[in-house]
């Protein structure tokens, strides 16, 4: 199984610390954020030849970063003017045989990670219940399945998605022939709306509800800071 970590835009919430530097590459405390998942993905019993991220915006300076840990990187060259679902569409031949998939602005504690992959369900998107934040990506969970995930639910929103999902290699096939619906349609399209797709057509979708294990996602400079005083 692959680990994909998208890490190709440009993420202009975070200048001017984005101006020079992919966001991934931002510190909290002494490790830069990719640096961090690597380091976590390998307690969980990942290789590094497993652990793919997907460029774009300063892609240089994320291919030197990735060469020293042995981590294997893949261009999106339609960073600038694509979604997050078109990144995966550029790492598609890495993620047939199952995969996690995860964005590279999420910061996390090993219990997160652990707990996902001990679910064997084909797909599972890893959540967290209560509290949800305005700009968090919301979904709609009850008894363990996703019945809707969107930016905009109000009310019947229980929770959010961190993040972080796991693909068994038949959820692989699934997720990848609705991939390419939906890229065809809008390149723009965020990697829910994917989700959102598959739900629609009557696709279970379980929920993994990361609980106490802690997380945060890093949109804003100052979420740097609170990652800090979380996490060290």
């Amino acid at each position: 199984m692959k680990v994909i970590i998208l890490s190709a835009g440009r993420s202009p919430r975070l200048l001017p610390l984005t101006k020079d530097m992919p966001q991934s590459m931002l510190k909290v405390g002494q490790k830069t954020i990719l640096g961090r998942h690597i380091e976590i993905l390998q307690k969980a019993g990942f290789n590094v030849s497993d652990i793919i991220v997907v460029t774009g915006y300063l892609s240089e300076k994320l291919d030197k970063f990735c060469a020293k840990f042995g981590v294997k990187t893949l261009f999106n060259p339609f960073y600038d003017v694509s979604g997050i679902a078109l990144s995966c569409w550029a790492a598609k031949e890495e993620l047939k045989n199952g995969f996690i998939f995860m964005y590279s602005d999420i910061f996390f504690d090993q219990g997160a990670i652990d707990g996902l992959l001990r679910i064997k369900e084909d797909i599972c998107l890893a959540i967290k219940k209560n509290g949800l934040r305005e700009e968090a990506e919301k979904v709609a969970e009850s008894q363990g399945l996703i019945k809707e995930i969107s930016k905009t639910i109000s009310n019947q929103g229980n929770g959010e998605f961190i993040g972080m999902a796991k693909f068994s290699e038949i959820g692989a096939k699934k997720f990848i022939d609705k991939l390419e619906q939906v890229a065809k349609i809008d390149i723009n399209s965020p990697f829910i709306s994917v989700i959102s797709a598959l739900l629609e057509e009557g696709e279970k979708i379980a929920a993994y509800d990361i609980q106490s294990a802690k997380f945060i996602d890093i949109d804003f400079p100052e979420d740097l800071k609170r990652a800090e005083q979380l996490f060290l």
